[in-house]
């Protein structure tokens, strides 16, 4: 059966490397499929059509609105080399996660190194936020597609939708970039686009434009599961796209000194009872809630385990297990502050939104939400963290570290009329 090849494949994690060997270079996954120990197919995700994304892998892939096909399990290529982003293609992989401000290069190399056809990886990049503007996109597009040895992109998306860490100011705004991206995608030099790091504001608008969003790539994780905004794009046809799945995010925001979605209990217990790593079980339950995800690894085994994720089935208690895990971090850290219900209100009149942000220990911010005017907007957070308020144009408005006995904070109420609370 397919579950008892799919068990044989991954109960036995080091096959991986004797299959290289005894392959002589081709793909682990083909051979695989010729030894029996990988099953053909996989069935359906969530819904999805699931098909080879290639004659020799077994990828899954999605169907977006437009008909094309993305593999739902990429490779996030942020932290990899030319060496990597090869051997991964060798490997199975057939969508490689990309960005201007990665190494476009070396992805490309790779790609015509590898020998694997064009038409059989998908390939995604992103259009930095200084290079927000029509003009200034359709300038640096071109290079990316030189950057990458190819003459079109599977997916093109815009990195940020706002410049709130530019060296460089932009010259002009993610609805421009946006002109530029339906005009590439006419020209079919582009075959699906989309945007990261989307609020429901912003999908609101995106939802009026000439083409709507293919894909969305958000931040998802088992504690910051992005649930309205997923269930928001499955009904609008939108693919959501995760990163930061295995909890990458987690030590950013809130200071973990141990990756709390991979050394949480819970999860461990159910990778324990699937003879499963934790990352796997997290990337199942990503996928089993229709979102594809772009792991990232410089290990061969670990691309292995993730590749392989979908070799194995949780059952609905086990999703549910980690459904209940979302805005509840359990996880080990060092120094642990005292957790906080922290309340902002958008105080100001007739000011519009403000931009949330939560600042680490670098100074670096990280947006974590959107206030309307005269909104209340509650996070769960820690003593001593720290958020800034900016207003549409970027401008900061004000500064707050979060303080125990002060758990209601009243943000832009310089000359405006305070709300009762």
């Amino acid at each position: 059966t397919h579950s008892s090849s799919q068990a044989r494949f991954l109960s036995c994690s080091w096959a991986c490397g004797a299959l290289m060997s005894a392959c002589d270079g081709a793909h682990v996954w083909s051979c695989a499929l010729v030894l029996g120990l990988v099953a053909p197919s996989f069935g359906t995700i969530a819904g999805a059509d699931v098909a080879l994304a290639a004659a020799d892998t077994s990828v899954p892939t999605a169907t977006l609105h437009n008909g094309r096909k993305l593999p739902v399990i990429g490779l996030g290529t942020n932290v990899l080399r030319k060496e990597h982003i090869r051997s991964a293609l060798l490997e199975g992989y057939r969508h490689l996660d990309n960005a201007q401000n990665y190494f476009e290069s070396e992805a490309g190399e790779a790609l015509v190194e590898s020998g694997e056809p064009r038409g059989e990886v998908f390939i995604q990049t992103k259009i930095r936020p200084e290079d927000l503007g029509y003009e200034a996109t359709r300038r640096v597009f071109p290079k990316s597609l030189e950057r990458l040895r190819t003459t079109w992109v599977d997916s093109l998306l815009i990195h940020k939708p706002r410049c709130w860490e530019c060296k460089r100011q932009p010259e002009g705004t993610w609805q421009d970039i946006w002109r530029a991206l339906e005009d590439l995608y006419d020209a079919g030099v582009v075959r699906a686009i989309g945007i990261c790091d989307v609020d429901e504001k912003l999908l609101d608008e995106l939802l009026t434009q000439r083409v709507k969003p293919h894909i969305i790539q958000n931040w998802m994780d088992p504690f910051h599961q992005d649930m309205r905004l997923r269930e928001r794009c499955k009904a609008e046809g939108i693919q959501y796209q995760a990163y930061s799945t295995l909890g990458v995010q987690c030590g950013h925001f809130h200071g973990h000194t141990v990756n709390p979605v991979l050394s949480n209990p819970d999860i461990n217990s159910i990778a324990e009872a699937h003879n499963r790593s934790s990352a796997q079980v997290v990337l199942n339950w990503a996928l089993a809630r229709g979102a594809a995800v772009l792991p990232a690894s410089r290990d061969p085994w670990r691309r292995a385990g993730n590749i392989g994720s979908l070799m194995f089935e949780l059952s609905a208690a086990e999703l549910a297990a980690i459904d209940a895990l979302d805005g509840a971090l359990d996880g080990t850290r060092g120094a642990r502050p005292a957790s906080v219900r922290a309340t902002f209100v958008n105080v100001g009149r007739g000011a519009g939104p403000l931009e949330a942000f939560w600042v680490d220990a670098g100074g670096r911010e990280q947006k974590v939400g959107s206030i309307p005017a005269r909104v209340r907007w509650v996070q769960q957070t820690y003593v001593g963290h720290t958020f800034r308020f900016r207003d549409q144009q970027g401008r900061l408005v004000e500064e707050h570290v979060v303080e125990e006995a002060r758990p209601v904070v009243e943000v832009g109420a310089a000359n405006t009329e305070h709300l009762d609370l």
